[in-house]
């Protein structure tokens, strides 16, 4: 039996949540969400932001991009995703608590679920998408549907902004 098997018969319900971060209000909110829930259950938590590659390279095969375009493109992607992980992991902080950030490449909900299990993500927490009365069936929320429908692990969507941060003290 696995190190993480073992872990997870010994009663401990989640010991590591990693949050998908996109830059959105929603995506704050399950910020705070997962901080509520690691802070409770004593988990680890890290936080990642996906740069769609697959889109990017998509758009590029379209002649909608030409390749130096595509590469000022992912650089600018990045660098946002750099910033939003950078406020999130200072909110976590100022919650006490510990928060490891990492950039991924790819198409983004693949990227998300191989990484979820190769770091042994015990559950994703993402923001939710659209107005509360459906969504539209833009690429960004076939995405994040994907990520429900595949995961191997819990998922949890915040789809609300009800989240109100945790008092800090």
């Amino acid at each position: 039996m696995s190190d993480h098997n073992a872990k997870a018969n010994d009663g401990t319900f989640l010991r590591r949540l990693l949050l998908v971060v996109d830059g959105s209000q929603l995506s704050e909110e399950a910020a705070y969400f997962a901080f509520r829930l690691a802070s409770r259950l004593d988990c680890a938590l890290e936080a990642v932001y996906s740069v769609d590659t697959a889109t990017m390279d998509y758009l590029l095969q379209m002649h909608i991009f030409v390749s130096e375009e595509r590469e000022e493109f992912e650089t600018a992607i990045e660098e946002k995703g750099k910033s939003y992980l950078e406020r999130v992991k200072r909110l976590a902080e100022a919650c006490g608590l510990k928060l490891e950030t990492r950039i991924l490449r790819g198409r983004f909900h693949q990227t998300i679920l191989d990484y979820g299990k190769a770091s042994h993500a015990d559950a994703i927490v993402l923001g939710g998408w659209g107005d509360g009365h459906g969504h539209a069936k833009d690429t960004f929320s076939v995405e994040r549907e994907l990520i429900m429908k595949l995961a191997e692990c819990p998922v949890f969507v915040v789809k609300t902004p009800r989240c109100m941060p945790p008092r800090i003290y």
